[in-house]
């Protein structure tokens, strides 16, 4: 049977560097020129690493919050 999983991606531009990786899966990122490229690299590191060690991409216990922080001036 197919599981089919789904993580939040955060994309930075960093100079000329796109800089991606997933909060939820530490050691999973990737850096590329292109958006495009840093989004197939980021893909290919977590299906990488979903095979070397399954667990470490199913059911890690992070939790996330969203922070409003409101700034004056």
């Amino acid at each position: 049977m197919q599981r089919i999983l789904r993580f939040r991606a955060v994309f930075e531009k960093h100079g000329s560097w796109y800089v991606g990786y997933i909060p939820e899966v530490p050691g999973v990122n990737a850096q590329e020129r292109t958006l495009k490229l840093a989004r197939e690299s980021l893909k290919s590191a977590l299906k990488e690493l979903s095979e070397l060690e399954p667990n470490a991409v199913i059911g890690t216990k992070r939790r996330f919050e969203e922070v409003e922080l409101v700034l004056e001036g």
